[in-house]
C-alpha cells in the first residue's frame, strides 16, 4: 500500500516516519511558503534525504499541481493533517481507496480550522483525533477511525498539541491497517447532523477576556491562547495586554469586588483580580509592548494598586 499525506509543519515527522519505516510513504506535498518564515523547510530538507517526493505547492491551481503529482505516485490513498488549502472534488476521487483528514477534534461536534483552541476554550476533559473520508464539504465526510485523549487541566494549546502529535503516529497506523484489511470498504459512520456544529478561526473578541467570567473559564481562555495566540486578550490602564498564565483562587473572604478590579498588588499575594461570582484569580504571567512580566512585576512596575479595574 502507498500512502500520500497532505501536511504543513515538522511536529507531524514522527508519523511521517512511523509511514517511512513501513514501506508506506510514497510522497509528502506541503503548502510553499516566504523562506524566512518556512515551517517546513526542515520537513522538506529530511524528506528529501530520505528520497521521498516532496511537492511544494502554492496557491494557485491545486488540480494542475496535485493532479500528475498524484498519478506518478501510484498513491492508494491521500491522508491529510493540518494542511491549509480545500482539496477539489475532482482530487478527492483520485486515489482509489479514498481521501482521508485526520480532525484534531470529536466530529461532528467540533468542525472547523482550530477545534484544539475551541475544546480548552470550553473546557472539555477529553478531545479526540478524528479520520473521515474527505468530501466537498469541510469537516462533513463519514467517519472511519477515531481515538480519544484527556485534556488535563493545566493543558495549553501547545501542550496538548503535543500530546496530539504523539498519538497520531498510532493512530495513522491503526487506520493504515483498517485500510489493508478492507480496502475501498473500509468501514465508516455517517457524522450525526443534529449534533453536528462548526467553530470559526477565533476573532479577537473571541480571545478577549470576559472579568465576569468565573476564574476555571478565564483559565481555559488563558491556556487556550498559549501560544499560539499570545495571551488572551484584556487592557490595563487602557493599554492591551496579553496573559499567558494565572491561577484560579478560592472565593474571596468579606464579599465580592466588581468583575476585574484589582484585589492585591504586592510581593506577597501577587496580583489578583476579582472575577466571576466573587472569585479571584492570580496572574503570573503577561505580555505587554514593554516585555513579559510576573503579576507582582507588572504591579510594581506599573504602580499597579487595589481598586483598580483591567477592562
Amino acid at each position: 500500500m502507498r500512502i500520500a499525506v497532505l501536511c504543513s509543519g515538522s511536529v507531524l515527522q514522527p508519523v511521517l516516519e512511523a509511514l517511512y519505516s513501513q514501506g508506506l510513504l510514497a510522497g509528502v506535498a506541503v503548502p510553499a511558503a516566504p523562506a524566512v518564515e518556512d515551517p517546513n523547510l526542515a520537513l522538506e530538507t529530511v524528506l528529501r534525504q530520505a528520497r521521498v517526493s516532496c511537492l511544494r505547492v502554492d496557491n494557485g491551481d491545486l488540480t494542475g499541481q496535485m493532479a500528475p503529482w498524484l498519478r506518478s505516485l501510484a498513491a492508494d490513498a491521500l491522508c491529510c493533517m493540518g494542511f491549509p488549502r480545500k482539496l477539489p472534488a475532482d482530487l478527492l476521487t483520485m486515489p482509489p481507496l479514498g481521501c482521508y483528514n485526520f480532525h484534531g477534534g470529536p466530529l461532528p461536534q467540533y468542525r472547523g480550522p482550530d477545534p484544539v483552541f475551541w475544546q480548552i476554550r470550553n473546557r472539555e476533559v477529553a478531545g479526540a483525533i478524528t479520520v473521515h473520508r474527505m468530501t466537498p464539504r469541510i469537516d462533513s465526510g463519514a467517519i472511519a477511525h477515531e481515538a480519544h485523549l484527556p485534556i488535563g487541566t493545566d493543558d495549553t494549546y501547545g501542550l496538548w498539541m503535543q500530546r496530539l502529535g504523539g498519538a497520531l503516529p498510532r493512530v495513522m497506523i491503526e487506520f493504515v491497517q483498517q485500510l489493508a484489511i478492507h480496502g475501498a470498504a473500509v468501514p465508516l459512520r455517517e457524522q450525526d447532523p443534529e449534533t453536528g456544529r462548526y467553530f470559526p478561526r477565533p476573532t479577537d473578541a473571541d480571545r478577549t477576556i470576559d472579568w465576569s467570567w468565573g476564574a476555571s473559564a478565564i483559565d481555559a481562555l488563558v491556556r487556550a491562547c498559549n501560544p499560539v495566540y499570545g495571551g488572551a486578550l484584556t487592557t490595563l490602564h487602557g493599554v492591551p495586554v496579553r496573559l499567558l498564565e494565572v491561577s484560579p483562587l478560592p472565593a474571596q473572604a468579606g464579599g465580592e469586588s466588581t468583575s476585574g478590579t484589582v484585589v492585591t498588588a504586592d510581593a506577597a499575594e501577587g496580583l489578583r483580580v476579582a472575577c466571576g461570582t466573587g472569585e479571584l484569580l492570580r496572574l503570573e504571567l503577561l505580555y505587554g509592548m514593554e516585555g513579559f512580566f510576573s503579576g507582582p512585576r507588572l504591579a510594581r512596575i506599573f504602580g499597579l494598586k487595589p481598586g483598580q479595574r483591567l477592562a
